[in-house]
């Protein structure tokens, strides 16, 4: 029988995605298109075309050890997703990527001078916290307060953009708050998003600590109904306080589920989607669990490989870690990941801008793969090949890779190991479970090499300057393997203060190709951006570079 294919970009090339699949045999596989659909592929339907009430059941990896998104522990993909239904944001993440004023917490949000940069926050009269409290400008500036990296006892993930704020004041009401900066800051739609509560902000101790176990006070169209750390779900429920429009949804259910057995809980009804990614299993099953379809759509996601260059580390040596990097071939990666799924996908070329924005280039160049070169980069430094692996001074060129155990995971570090082992690195996998990478492998470094994927915000300069910070007392931000990359962070002062956007880009160039030359990290994959979902789930699935939009999803009547 006849595939249902839906036509997709990913990184700006043109593949179909098998849509629907029934038992039979003889179809060949999805075959390259020269139409092209964009946007989110969530089955977009109209409120009245919803039923009311169901629970949505989404699997997740690992639950946050810390549910606070500011807090360094907590700055993660999945409390993210919960912030989405839970917490107000000053800006929507609209289907075009193009940030939108969210409407539900702020009536307008305008940039009302240039020189000293002021924005005024004008704030929705019904807005309100889930302890009853109206949302103030106090909110705004205790979260600024909090963040704004003035006060150490604050375990903050990053401080890029607050620090540019001079102050935080109240305007013509309680419901109107001032920014006033005291650098420019091009990237300021970014602020606020999420915005946490003044009761998380009062103290250090209730920021680092008071959401240890679960969101306390929070402003969604769900509140948070229970969190079982035993068996590792957390439940949303409907808010019947919500001001906004009122969800389909009765519940939104975050369940931990290992990717290897999703497949099977979807097919079972357990589930309701679970992401593919580059697992070419998981892109299997789902052309043959019925009911189900693929949903596909370019996402800010993408593998790439992190070197420890921490004092003391092996890779500490620049020129080890350059030569080093230019064994890994990211291409070859890309099509056994990404391939099956996506075939012809490109490799991603540039450590800020994802595949497929305005300003995105491919650098890639400045430090190419090159196993030639890596041979002889790795003779001159004296490491010389005894056997299958290099030594020097009688210690083997041995490098402990850490990966998340999982499909992908196995299957990247497996190709990479092939790769190293041909210029004569030997890499030890250590697969770990998804609960553990984060904080006990990723944060402290405890890892020479390290693979896992990035999701990028809608202003990748800001959102990554945290990547490259220099670590200071032991704090390292986003900057997981502590390479120090000179000149780099002057060039994001400029960056990120720069309005124009031409300017901007080049700056972004610059910044890329020292990431490359200095081999801060490697760029591998983007990520396949394709979903197994329910057929009569709608308004939900591949999000695209929209948001993940709870409170709009449903199921068909």
């Amino acid at each position: 029988m006849r595939l249902r294919t839906k036509t997709t970009m990913l990184g700006g090339l043109m593949l179909a995605v098998a849509m629907s699949v029934t038992s039979c045999t003889g179809e060949s596989a999805p075959t390259a298109s020269d139409r092209s659909i964009a946007g989110p592929d969530i089955n977009a339907q109209d409120r009245d075309q919803l039923q009311e009430g169901g629970d949505l059941r989404v699997p997740i990896d690992a639950l946050p050890s810390n549910f606070n998104p500011k807090q360094v522990n907590g700055a993660r993909v999945v409390t993210y997703q919960l912030a989405d239904a839970i917490l107000p944001s000053a800006f929507l993440d609209t289907a075009d990527g193009v940030p939108a004023v969210n409407k539900n917490y702020f009536d307008a949000i305008e940039l009302i001078s240039s020189t000293p940069q002021k924005v005024r926050y004008s704030i929705a009269a019904n807005a309100k916290w889930s302890n009853g409290r109206s949302l103030t400008w106090q909110d705004l500036r205790g979260h600024w307060a909090a963040v704004n990296g003035t006060d150490k006892r604050f375990e903050v993930s990053n401080h890029i953009g607050y620090q540019d704020v001079a102050s935080v004041e109240r305007g013509a009401s309680d419901k109107e708050a001032v920014l006033t900066f005291s650098r420019p800051f091009a990237d300021w739609q970014g602020l606020f998003r999420p915005l946490v509560p003044a009761e998380l902000t009062e103290t250090s101790e209730a920021f680092n600590k008071s959401w240890l176990n679960g969101p306390a006070v929070t402003s969604g169209a769900f509140e948070v109904a229970s969190v079982d750390t035993t068996a590792k779900v957390v439940t949303l429920k409907r808010n019947e306080s919500w001001w906004g429009q009122r969800p389909a949804l009765d519940r939104v259910i975050f369940r931990v589920l290992a990717p290897a057995a999703r497949a099977d809980e979807l097919a079972n009804g357990g589930i309701d989607l679970y992401p593919i990614g580059g697992d070419v299993d998981l892109f299997t099953r789902a052309q043959s669990i019925p009911g189900v379809e693929i949903r596909q759509a370019t996402e800010r996601r993408a593998g790439q490989l992190t070197f420890n260059g921490a004092a003391g580390a092996l890779l500490s040596d620049e020129r080890l870690r350059i030569a080093i990097a230019q064994a890994i071939d990211p291409q070859q990666v890309t099509d056994v990941i990404v391939g099956p799924v996506a075939p012809g996908t490109k490799a991603v070329g540039n450590h800020i801008v994802p595949p497929g924005y305005a300003g995105y280039r491919d650098n890639s160049s400045a430090l190419p793969f090159d196993p030639a070169a890596a041979r002889a980069a790795l003779d001159a430094q004296g490491w010389k090949l005894d056997g299958k692996v290099r030594t020097k001074d009688g210690k083997p060129l041995s490098l402990r890779f850490v990966v998340q155990a999982t499909p992908t995971g196995r299957t990247v570090s497996g190709v990479i190991a092939e790769q190293l082992a041909a210029v004569g690195v030997e890499a030890k996998i250590e697969s770990v479970p998804t609960e553990r990478f984060q904080d006990t492998y990723l944060q402290p470094g405890n890892f020479d090499l390290i693979a896992f994927e990035w999701t990028k915000s809608p202003y990748p300069i800001s959102h990554d300057r945290p990547v490259f910070q220099t670590p200071v007392d032991g704090k390292a931000g986003n900057n997981f393997g502590r390479v120090v990359v000179p000149g780099i962070q002057e060039l994001y002062d400029r960056a990120i203060a720069e309005f124009d956007v031409t300017k901007r880009d080049a700056l972004v160039d610059e910044i890329d190709i020292l990431a490359w030359k200095y081999a801060h990290h490697l760029p591998l994959y983007p990520e396949s951006g394709a979903y197994a979902v329910r057929t009569e789930l709608a308004n939900y699935g591949a999000r695209g570079l929209g948001g993940y939009g709870f409170a709009a999803a449903g199921f068909m009547k």
